[in-house]
């Protein structure tokens, strides 16, 4: 049996409900670490009838000892988007979270993108021969960017799309950064008052963003996306730019993993 840890921000809670929801058909043992905001990917493991059990993080090293017949066992640690504007703090959030979980799981998989490039040498820094650690890849073998990137499924999409449409500035939202875009905007330091529109009207027009990319993931946990965006374009006078997304990225990591951890 493997024992896998998944380190990951919150943003990604769409795309890990659907990993999990493909992990139960395999006979998986999920663990979700308790935190003060696992409410919202709660609700979406249940509405995929997901089973899993919630601990807390002294509680693992004993839980995953005990005795069972599942194939694998996940850890899923996430780690709220508070930090966004100060990559820094991620460094050291995830750098810590990973530290403590390599003497329970067989390997650790980092769900970030490169986050003003502070983890580009997470591989390297933090692998061990019993316990490698894995950030998310396209195809190609490139690490993220940030997660509209992963999002959108390859780094060359993405610079394609900055060269094109990027370059009348774009800010993107996917379903998630929808659903939070103004906790999103307070956590990016675009605002010191996610509730002043005013204020992000101005932000938005300073910072040249002409267009609101939609990224249409195809993951739908998240309620009123298309209701979301328009508000939002209308809110801030922006031009809606619709993207098809995919969790491949995601995917295709997450499983060469699996096939490395297993062939160790």
């Amino acid at each position: 049996m493997t024992t896998v840890a998944i380190v990951s921000c919150r943003i990604f809670e769409d795309e890990l409900t659907h990993l999990m929801k493909k992990e139960q058909e395999k006979k998986t043992r999920l663990f979700l670490v308790d935190t003060d905001f696992i409410e919202s990917i709660e609700k979406k493991f249940n509405f995929e009838n997901i089973n899993y059990e919630k601990i807390q993080s002294g509680q693992l090293e004993e839980k995953v000892a005990e005795p069972t017949d599942a194939q694998n066992t996940i850890i899923l640690q996430l780690i709220e988007f508070s930090m966004e504007a100060h990559p820094a703090e991620i460094k050291d959030a995830v750098y810590e979270r990973i530290k403590q979980l390599q003497n329970i799981a067989d390997g650790v998989m980092v769900f970030y993108g490169l986050c003003g490039n502070v983890l580009g040498s997470i591989e390297g820094d933090l692998s061990l021969p019993n316990c490698p650690v894995r950030i998310l890849r396209d195809e190609d073998g490139n690490i993220g960017d940030d997660c509209i990137c992963i999002s959108l499924g390859s780094r060359k999409k993405y610079l394609q799309i900055l060269k094109t449409d990027g370059c009348e500035g774009t800010y993107f939202l996917t379903p998630m950064q929808a659903a939070y875009w103004r906790e999103i905007a307070y956590a990016s330091a675009l605002t010191p008052d996610p509730n002043d529109d005013e204020m992000l009207r101005m932000v938005f027009e300073y910072s040249g963003y002409k267009n609101v990319g939609k990224v249409k993931t195809g993951l739908q946990y998240e309620e009123g996306f298309d209701e979301i965006v328009d508000d939002f374009s209308k809110r801030f006078n922006l031009n809606i730019i619709e993207y098809e997304g995919t969790p491949s990225m995601v995917e295709m990591s997450f499983e060469k993993f699996l096939e490395e951890l297993e062939a160790i």
